[in-house]
C-alpha cells in the first residue's frame, strides 16, 4: 500500500506548492490534550502544561513561557500520535476505568489537520504483550494495579509506565505508533469548562436518563432539551457521559462535539494568550492528569497545536453497525458483538475478521492507516456513486457498504443508465480535486481511471463515479492495500 498513497501523496505535494497564494484558513490550536471522562477539552497550551508544571513547582508563569518546548517524535509520515483517555475521580464508582479512549494523530506542517478515532470502551483485547486480557476500559487500573503490587514499581512511577503500555498495545493492534498517552479525569474536564464560562452546544435530540449515576452510588435524573444550550461544567460531563439515552456510539459523538465547543471558545475569547487564565488552569487541574509526557514535551505540543486549523479535524469512531446482521452500515463499522456467554456474560466488542477465525485486528489496522496517511483525500470530503454495469447483482451494493465503513459517503447505488454492458470498470472524478481522489480510489481499488462514458446522465454522476464492469470481482479493501 506504501507505494499507491506514496504516488497519490507525491501528486497532491507537487500541487499544493502551487497554491501557496491561496488565504490561509483561519488556524487554531487544536482541542488536544484536556479530555474528562470522554471528552478531551482543548486548551492545549493549558492541559499540556499542568501536570509537569505543578510537580517541578513551577507556576509562575514567567517561568513557564520562558522554558523552550521540546521537539516531539513524528512518525514516518511526520506525524505526531497520542492516546487520549478519560477517566472518574478517586471517589467515583468504577475508579481508574477509562470510559473515553480516542487516538489523535496531528500533522502540523503538511495538511494542518488532526484525525480523531474513538475506541468504545468494551472493546476487547484477547491478546496483550505484557497486560493479562481484557477489556479496554480496564486496562489501566489492572496494569497500573500489578505493577504496584507484583513488579514492585513505586506507586508514583506505575501511572505513567501502565499509560505507555496501553498506548503501545493499542498502537500494536492498530499498526499506529502511538508516542504518548494523556489520561485525565472528572474534574479536569469541569473545571476547564467553568474556567471559560460554560460552552454553547447544539444540543442533537432530547435526552432523558433516568440512570445516570450519582455521587452516593445511586441514580439520578439527567435531562437535557434538544436545541442551542450553554452548558457548566457539571451539566458538560453529564452530556459526555450520558449512555442509557441512547448508545456508547452515540456519547462518542457527544463527546468529539464537546471537543469542538470547548476549541471554539478558548480560541474565540483569547484565553490561549491570556496569563491569569493559565495560572488559574494550572492550579485547578495539576492534580487531575497522567502523562508519559515531559514538561518540555508537553509545551511542545502546545506549540505543535497551534498549527492546526480547526476546519481540517477529521473525527471517526469505531463501532458495531457492520452490515453483517442486518444491512445497516456506519463508518468506522468494524466491531462487533460476540455472545456474552463466551465472556463470562460481559458485553464485549471484538473486530469484525476476514476470515472469521482467527480474530485479527486487519480490518481496523487498514482503517487507521488510511484515515492517517491518505488524510488529504478525507478532508476533501468526496461524494462517491458506485454504478453497476456490468458486474455480478449486488457488486455495487457491497462496493458501497465496503467504503462506507471507510468513512466514504455515497450518494447512489444503482445501475448504470447506458445503453451497453462494458467489460472493464472505470472511475472518474468530477471535481477541482479531480487528479487526487481519482489516484487514491484506483490505488486501494485496483480500478483504473477514465472518462465518463458516452451517454451517462450527468445525474449520474458525483465528485467520483465508479463504474463496475464484467471484469469486476468484489474484494474487501483490507486485501486491497
Amino acid at each position: 500500500m506504501a507505494k499507491p498513497i506514496h504516488g497519490w501523496y507525491l501528486l497532491w505535494s507537487k500541487r499544493n506548492a502551487h497554491q501557496k497564494t491561496r488565504k490561509k484558513r483561519v488556524v487554531m490550536l487544536k482541542k488536544m490534550l484536556l479530555i474528562l471522562i470522554s471528552v478531551l477539552t482543548v486548551c492545549i497550551l493549558i492541559a499540556a502544561t499542568v501536570r509537569g508544571m505543578v510537580s517541578m513547582g513551577l507556576l509562575n508563569i514567567g517561568t513557564v513561557t520562558s522554558i523552550a518546548g521540546a521537539e516531539l517524535p513524528r512518525d514516518q509520515y511526520n506525524q505526531f500520535n497520542v492516546l487520549l483517555l478519560g477517566q472518574g475521580d478517586a471517589d467515583h464508582d468504577g475508579k481508574d476505568l477509562t470510559d473515553t479512549i480516542i487516538i489523535a494523530s496531528l500533522d502540523p506542517d503538511i495538511s494542518k489537520s488532526a484525525v480523531l478515532v474513538s475506541l468504545p470502551r468494551d472493546t476487547y483485547f484477547l491478546h496483550t504483550e505484557k497486560m493479562a486480557k481484557g477489556k479496554l476500559n480496564s486496562f489501566y487500573r489492572d496494569y497500573k494495579s500489578h505493577l504496584i503490587y507484583q513488579e514492585g514499581i513505586d506507586p508514583e512511577d506505575a501511572p505513567a509506565e501502565a499509560l505507555k503500555e496501553i498506548g503501545n498495545e493499542i498502537g500494536r493492534k492498530l499498526g499506529i505508533e502511538i508516542h504518548h498517552t494523556v489520561n485525565v479525569n472528572f474534574s479536569a474536564f469541569i473545571e476547564a469548562v467553568d474556567a471559560v464560562d460554560g460552552i454553547n452546544i447544539d444540543v442533537p435530540y432530547d435526552i432523558k436518563d433516568t440512570q445516570y449515576p450519582d455521587n452516593e452510588y445511586g441514580f439520578e435524573t439527567f435531562e437535557l432539551l434538544k436545541g442551542e444550550q450553554k452548558l457548566d461544567g457539571i451539566t458538560a460531563l453529564k452530556y459526555a457521559r450520558s449512555r442509557h439515552t441512547t448508545s456508547d456510539f452515540s456519547r462518542s459523538a457527544r463527546q468529539q462535539q464537546l471537543i469542538g465547543a470547548m476549541a471554539k471558545k478558548v480560541k474565540e475569547e483569547g484565553h490561549i494568550t491570556d496569563t491569569s487564565f493559565i495560572a488559574s488552569m494550572l492550579q485547578n487541574l495539576s492534580k487531575n492528569m497522567e502523562s508519559t509526557m515531559s514538561l518540555r514535551e508537553m509545551i511542545g505540543l502546545a506549540s505543535l497545536a497551534k498549527n492546526i486549523d480547526r476546519n481540517r479535524i477529521i473525527t471517526m469512531q469505531f463501532n458495531d453497525r457492520n452490515a453483517l446482521y442486518d444491512g445497516f452500515i456506519e463508518p468506522g463499522g468494524f466491531l462487533y458483538a460476540p455472545p456474552r456467554n463466551l465472556f463470562n456474560g460481559t458485553a464485549v466488542l471484538l473486530p469484525v475478521s476476514i476470515p472469521e477465525f482467527p480474530v485479527t485486528w486487519e480490518q481496523p489496522k487498514a482503517f487507521i492507516k488510511l484515515l492517517t496517511n491518505a488524510r488529504k483525500v478525507y478532508l476533501n470530503r468526496p461524494v462517491l456513486n458506485i454504478l453497476n454495469n456490468g458486474a455480478a447483482p449486488g457488486s455495487a451494493r457491497k462496493l458501497a457498504t465496503e467504503l462506507i465503513r471507510y468513512g466514504f459517503s455515497i450518494n447512489d447505488i444503482a445501475n448504470a443508465d447506458l445503453e451497453s454492458k462494458q467489460d472493464k470498470s472505470i472511475l472518474f472524478g468530477n471535481n477541482e480535486s479531480k487528479e487526487i481522489l481519482e489516484e487514491f480510489f484506483k490505488s486501494i481499488l485496483n480500478i483504473e481511471n477514465g472518462l465518463p462514458p458516452e451517454g451517462l446522465p450527468i445525474e449520474q454522476q458525483e465528485d467520483i463515479t465508479i463504474i463496475l464492469g464484467k471484469d469486476f470481482n468484489y474484494q474487501p479493501i483490507k486485501s486491497l492495500l
